[in-house]
């Protein structure tokens, strides 16, 4: 029996439970921490017409490291060099200043009505010191491209659109509109397989409850969009066990998240 036991024991995971003295006290329980995504990721509000939509924000200078070259060396150079091996990419206009670097993070990983986008966090290059307008005319609080500006300097800003709830999700699509209205097209990671179709999914489930259209540089084929996994497999997939991101960021950039 004792055997048996043991067998089921090890199955199932379980220890073998001891006994206690009742009359000793509990051991101290450590203190719950504040997991609140306020705390851990400090950001703002941002008001739209279908109520708040909470957004994390950063900005880096052109003289920004990120693995072993700067921003700016982003923008001397274009995603047209690589349009011949990638037609259907529409890279041959293309321009590093005028797209949307797109990632999310979702419910799930599969398609379909049940998955959600609970972050999308969006990269532009922007010039400091300009502010959009908002349909009334007025400044808002919505945070939109801002036009180029000769005296001004660019940064690339990150915003990180969260959605703390399945009722904010209106608010983040609303506000992910606003931001991508003046972008071209975009530049993702695997984004041509899953994110893209995943944001226009959302945005077609929720046509009749939204009062703007899903941005074009997400909705219209012929925009722009450089998938940098394909680039990726085609540079390195002999040399590395792995072309995902994580893999390419510490073997290829040199860089720890």
């Amino acid at each position: 029996m004792s055997s048996t036991l043991d067998r089921l024991r090890r199955l199932h995971g379980l220890r073998p439970q001891t006994r206690t003295d009742p009359d000793l006290p509990e051991p101290p329980r450590p203190a719950a921490r504040n997991r609140r995504l306020e705390v851990l990721a400090p950001g703002d509000e941002i008001e739209t017409e279908h109520g708040p939509c909470y957004v994390v924000t950063n900005r880096y200078e052109m003289d920004t490291v990120r693995g072993r070259r700067a921003l700016a060396d982003l923008l001397i150079r274009t995603p047209a060099g690589l349009a011949p091996l990638y037609p259907s990419a529409c890279l041959t206009d293309a321009d590093f200043q005028r797209v949307a670097f797109i990632d999310t993070e979702t419910t799930g990983l599969g398609g379909g009505a049940s998955v959600y986008a609970f972050m999308v966090g969006v990269g532009t290059f922007e010039f400091k010191g300009q502010r959009a307008k908002g349909k009334s005319g007025e400044d808002d609080d919505l945070p939109q491209f801002a036009t180029r500006n000769s005296q001004s300097s660019p940064q690339f800003v990150v915003r990180q659109f969260f959605m703390r709830h399945p009722g904010e999700e209106l608010a983040l699509l609303t506000a992910l509109a606003d931001l991508l209205g003046d972008r071209s097209g975009v530049v993702t990671f695997n984004g041509r397989s899953f994110d893209v179709p995943l944001l226009r999914g959302r945005y077609k489930l929720n046509r009749h409850y939204l009062n703007v259209d899903a941005p074009n540089a997400l909705w219209n084929d012929a925009a722009p969009h450089l998938d940098l996994l394909h680039p990726a497999r085609r540079l390195w997939k002999g040399r590395l066990d792995s072309c995902s991101l994580g893999s390419l960021e510490r073997s290829i950039l040199a860089h720890q998240r």
